[in-house]
């Protein structure tokens, strides 16, 4: 269970992340069963996925996918972060201690540079 405090720093932590890139659309924490616990929206922003249940769906999959990952661990070293690269949007996911960093961005993000700076601002909110 999220205590206040942890929900609070993960707030401020995915509104730092949006201000870090215009085309980035959507920053959330989500957590191990892909609920989601909190997150920044990019002003006037319409969901690519419309309906709630289909994001939480979407959610899921991605903390499915993640626990997944974490299977080869021991072999190939931790998950720094995944790039989901498809026609309409880009999609970052990084692991973040018990949660996962879901960002959405517009495609044209700077993809050799965003996903360190997001690693920096992850590192820094420790």
């Amino acid at each position: 269970m999220q205590t206040v405090q942890t929900e609070l720093r993960l707030k401020d932590t995915c509104k730092k992340i949006l201000d870090l890139d215009t085309k980035i659309r959507f920053v959330g924490a989500i957590n191990e069963r892909g609920r989601l616990i909190t997150g920044a929206v990019k002003e006037k922003l319409e969901f690519l996925v419309g309906e709630k249940k289909d994001r939480e769906m979407l959610f899921m999959e991605v903390a499915l996918r993640t626990r997944m990952r974490q299977e080869f661990d021991h072999c190939l070293g931790l998950v720094d972060f995944c790039l989901t690269h498809r026609e309409n949007v880009v999609i970052i996911t990084l692991p973040i201690r018990s949660e996962i960093l879901y960002v959405s961005a517009e495609k044209g993000l700077e993809l050799n540079r965003i996903p360190f700076e997001i690693q920096k601002i992850l590192k820094n909110s420790d």
